[in-house]
């Protein structure tokens, strides 16, 4: 691979972070080495129009370079389930592994490091420097659209799992960007509501900015990420007290500070609060206007070195994957592996009534449910990735099985929350393939200036426009004639960012006049854009589309990019009941139906949140009448969110937790099912039995106020499990059961005593785990703390230390875990803005086994 010659003054070697010691010790505070500053000659090369231009991006996924004095510039994309390339749409493929609510689920410091490593070499193949995640958020609520891009409601292990990654990412020179930094838990008007807490409240700090800070504990990344939204009224991106006194002066943070996309909203005062990096470009707080102000001295020079000195440390850090290499889709078949691994160890197995799995070989077996033929791989959003191919639970099963021939498939029920991209094997271009084509044209020309041929039904142009057309005056056509596979009412769906034409055999069928549309809508929001119409079509009979585009037009000018793009969407009639009943036949005649159900990235996806977590009336329909048909039944629910599943679970027999499980997806699930791995997947998040039971309900999502839109934290430090349940949840956090049985057993607690800081010694926590089962598995040894008579109200428990064991059947193994005892006893002080711990006891639970210390004497600490 090409490289790209970096600065001498520049250069400095990137630290290596060790992965997870085998002892269980949580790391001291303080940062893993960041390599010197860059040199003060480096930053008097530069002009000031070069200091800044290096501040923002100049493009959707790239920095400025200084090719002058041999500056490169950055590309920084998403994410950490699959790294992506430029393009949005129609990009380059990847390795697309399982959402990080199943990394969360695994529980697996170990597994999220070989993943780390795999995900820069695909940012390698992207001649990408910075991996846009992970996304580090808490499970706040169960309707949080972007729940399925995090880890878990726990910020301990969301902290440590992190941590990991980030540490694995960077130790092949590739730069890991955490983020949202912070409150950014709810999607609803994300970009200008205001979390309406204290950032030195305990809600803050013993649960949003505690993920933040544990994983800064035990990592260093490169760039961290702030969030759109507000915290106690001002905006992350020039926010002095989260930016400058938190992250920087207490946590002592030297990375560089970059805003989401368009989550910049002001020039001198991100500047004055840490923001280095305003992404993406073209800039619209810095630039010209940033200059200007510099030279007539609003703004001193010395502020933009600072801003400048970070960008330049984050270019050098990852000189060893800077490339001018074209993008290549990697192929990796022992990533491949690891990302089915992973999802075989995340899948949760929730219920397992009579032993019905795992299943038996030479079982008649019906597979019900549209995700066993097309699986939702990844929630929607920045963190959905183009995968290299797509692995159908339905064929895996089939290819485990003695016999494929007794393994019989019905589609079930439609699972759509908007009409469909229309399918490419229904269109036919001019050149006779699967496609459609695309013409651009300006306005008082006959001719167009370009002319494509394209297999997806979708035009995109972000922030610019095909060459020869003029900005002033275009439009641009799709045609292609489509082929309906049955007769009926069929409808055609539009999704557009300007007003549109629909012609269907030369007639007008739909108009829309369009404007007003936002970046956000585009990207996260389909039913703002979505128009439809049903026309009567006949199977097999060719019909001649053609949609004609406008261009883009804003409510305003706010200096975001013009968003000139079109979607052609297409589904046949169909009728639920007659679904159900052809599922209904196949099931009675199986031994075990798989009913597969659940959301997809039309449900949960970054952009909203979702309005409840039941089902939609026409699964639970399908799932309670093919389980009243079946001997035995298997439930399969793809989610990243929890689900309410009081309608059907006495009606089923297993209940699997199968997320979004990336590309790999449908092998993970056929080996759990089949049992040839043990399922050992234990919930990140607590399952209410209804939404109303929730903690959050009354305070989510975000609302308009007389002062604007605000969320507030209701429920202060009881989020999750810390809540204190008067109705218990359907499934605990961290609850997940296995085809063997484990019992812990010899807890035993002691101390160490030190001449280090304050708060410095140790609890010692040993236990037993023994699995005393027949088959090979493996555990989550789970460590919570207890304060028994706190003088303010705590959780009855909060998680401490956690690790996952492997063992053979009757075989033990003893456990060791070293916890700092102000990280196991304290709780955020709001009169004295410190962490204290109270002297008196502590329970310290493991499973049902329980022991109790005692702490002498308060004290106090700050910092990591």
């Amino acid at each position: 691979m090409a490289t790209v010659d970096i600065l001498v003054g520049l250069t400095t070697d990137i630290s290596k972070h060790a992965t997870t010691p085998t002892m269980h010790r949580h790391a001291p505070p303080g940062q893993a080495a960041t390599g010197t500053s860059p040199s003060e000659p480096t930053l008097k090369q530069l002009t000031i129009e070069e200091k800044v231009q290096l501040l923002s991006g100049i493009d959707f996924v790239s920095t400025g370079a200084v090719p002058r004095v041999g500056i490169p510039g950055l590309k920084l994309v998403d994410t950490v389930n699959g790294v992506k390339g430029s393009d949005l749409h129609n990009g380059t493929s990847t390795l697309c592994f399982p959402s990080t609510g199943c990394l969360g689920a695994t529980w697996n410091r170990e597994l999220i490091t070989r993943m780390g490593k795999k995900l820069a070499a695909q940012a390698k193949s992207k001649s990408a420097q910075i991996i846009l995640g992970p996304s580090m958020n808490m499970h706040r609520d169960p309707r949080g659209g972007r729940n399925f891009e995090f880890f878990s409601e726990d910020p301990l292990l969301t902290g440590e799992l992190a941590a990991a990654l980030v540490n694995s990412i960077q130790s092949e020179g590739v730069g890991a960007c955490p983020k949202h930094f912070v409150g950014n838990e709810c999607e609803t008007k994300r970009r200008i509501q205001d979390v309406a807490e204290s950032l030195d409240g305990r809600a803050m700090r013993e649960i949003y900015l505690a993920s933040f800070q544990i994983m800064l504990r035990s990592s260093d990344p490169m760039a961290l990420m702030t969030a759109y939204n507000k915290v106690d009224g001002t905006y992350c991106s020039e926010n002095i007290p989260l930016i400058k006194d938190i992250l920087r002066s207490d946590w002592g943070y030297k990375g560089c500070v970059m805003s989401d996309w368009y989550g910049t909203n002001s020039e001198i005062a991100a500047l004055e609060a840490g923001l280095d990096l305003e992404m993406p470009g073209p800039s619209v707080f810095r630039g010209a206007s940033l200059i200007t102000n510099v030279q007539n001295g609003t703004v001193d020079e010395k502020l933009v070195d600072q801003r400048a000195a970070n960008v330049l440390r984050l270019i050098e850090r990852t000189a060893e994957s800077h490339s001018m290499e074209p993008e290549m889709s990697l192929d990796d078949e022992s990533g491949n592996c690891l990302a089915k691994e992973i999802g075989t160890e995340g899948i949760v197995l929730l219920q397992n009534r009579k032993s019905v799995l795992p299943l038996q070989k030479t079982q008649k077996l019906a597979v019900i449910g549209s995700a066993a033929t097309t699986p939702p791989i990844s929630g929607g959003g920045s963190a959905a990735a183009p995968p290299q191919y797509l692995q159908r639970p339905i064929d895996s099963i089939k290819a485990l099985h003695s016999d494929p021939e007794l393994v019989k498939g019905s589609r079930g029920v439609k699972v759509h929350a908007t009409i469909p991209i229309c399918a490419e094997e229904q269109m036919f271009a001019r050149n006779g393939e699967h496609g459609v084509d695309v013409s651009y044209f300006n306005d008082g020309l006959e001719m167009p200036i370009i002319e494509e041929f394209q297999k997806i039904p979708r035009i995109v142009m972000l922030g610019r426009i095909k060459p020869g057309l003029k900005a002033e005056g275009f439009h641009y056509e799709m045609s292609t004639t489509l082929i309906p596979t049955t007769s009926g009412l069929h409808t055609i769906g539009i999704q557009a960012t300007g007003s549109f034409l629909l012609k269907v055999n030369g007639k007008d069928v739909l108009s829309e006049k369009v404007s007003g549309v936002t970046v956000e809508d585009f990207l996260f929001k389909p039913t703002r854009l979505e128009v439809c119409c049903q026309i009567t079509m006949k199977a097999g009979i060719p019909y001649f589309i053609k949609l004609v585009v406008q261009p883009h037009k804003p409510a305003a000018m706010t200096g975001e990019p013009l968003v000139h793009a079109a979607k052609l969407c297409y589904i046949e009639e169909y009728s639920d009941c007659d679904s159900i009943s052809e599922a209904v036949t196949v099931a009675e005649n199986a031994d075990t139906t798989i009913i597969f159900a659940g959301r997809n990235s039309e449900y949960e996806s970054e952009g909203y949140d979702m309005p409840e977590i039941t089902l939609p009336a026409n699964q639970v329909k399908m799932i309670k009448e093919v389980a009243a048909a079946s001997r035995r039944s298997v439930l399969i629910l793809h989610c990243g969110n929890p689900i309410d599943v009081r309608d059907f679970i006495d009606d089923v027999d297993a209940i699997i937790c199968g997320h979004f499980l990336g590309q790999e997806g449908g092998n993970a699930l056929t080996e759990v099912l089949y049992g040839k791995v043990n399922p050992s997947g234990k919930l990140a998040v607590t399952w209410p039995k209804k939404l109303e039971d929730t903690p959050s309900y009354q305070s989510f999502p975000a609302a308009e106020t007389t002062r604007g839109w605000e969320i507030s934290c209701d429920e202060g430090v009881q989020v999750g499990y810390r809540h204190n349940w008067v109705n218990p949840p359907q499934f605990a956090f961290g609850f997940g059961l296995s085809y063997t049985s484990f019992e812990l057993s010899s807890l035993k607690v002691t101390r160490t005593s030190t001449e280090t800081a304050v708060g410095d010694d140790e609890i010692i926590v040993e236990v037993v785990l023994s699995n005393i089962g027949s088959v090979s598995g493996a555990e989550v040894v789970q460590v919570y703390v207890e304060d028994v008579a706190s003088s303010i109200p705590r959780p009855s428990r909060e998680l401490k230390a956690f690790d996952k064991i492997y063992l053979e059947p009757q075989t033990s193994e003893a456990i060791r875990f070293c916890i700092k005892e102000k990280h196991a006893f304290s709780y955020w002080n709001e009169e004295d803005k410190c962490w204290r711990a109270e002297a008196g006891e502590f329970r310290i639970h493991v499973s049902d086994l329980v022991t109790q210390v005692h702490l002498k004497d308060d004290f106090s600490w700050g910092g990591l």
